[in-house]
């Protein structure tokens, strides 16, 4: 068994990496869309959470489609060095997911609120990540 808070690299099929790909779509389109309507106190907050998930299922498609494997566990630094051995045209998609993902235990597990341009930013950054897991 591996121990809680470990980070491991599994194996994953094509169509595995397609499904985290179309999970990393709904999760930055709902984003969006919640950033879209009238401002509420909560909204950029839930806005962010979901860019951080998108985020990480774009990181594992790419990875999954190029490398056949992903990063899971705890550490999602792990997920970062992955990505950074992939060939890809942008390089500084692994910049942009440990920005977001510096955000994660704020947006998933504090009750402090984030501000609007910050979830604004996070959701640019997972979208980036979104993106190039679409050209896969």
């Amino acid at each position: 068994m591996t121990p809680r808070g470990s980070s491991r690299v599994t194996s994953c099929t094509p169509a595995e990496a397609r499904a985290r790909r179309e999970q990393a779509k709904a999760f930055i389109d709902v984003a969006e869309m919640v950033l879209s309507e009238p401002a509420t106190q909560t909204n950029p907050h839930v806005a962010a959470a979901l860019a951080v998930l998108a985020a990480i299922a774009a990181t594992d498609a790419i990875c999954g489609l190029q490398l056949g494997r992903y990063s899971r566990g705890q550490d999602h630094d792990k997920s970062a060095m992955l990505l950074e051995t992939v060939d890809l045209p942008d390089h500084t998609l692994p910049t942009k997911l440990r920005r977001v993902l510096a955000s994660k235990d704020n947006v998933h597990y504090s009750p402090h609120l984030i501000s609007k341009t910050d979830a604004q930013t996070l959701v640019r950054q997972a979208r980036a990540l979104v993106d190039a897991a679409e050209r896969q």
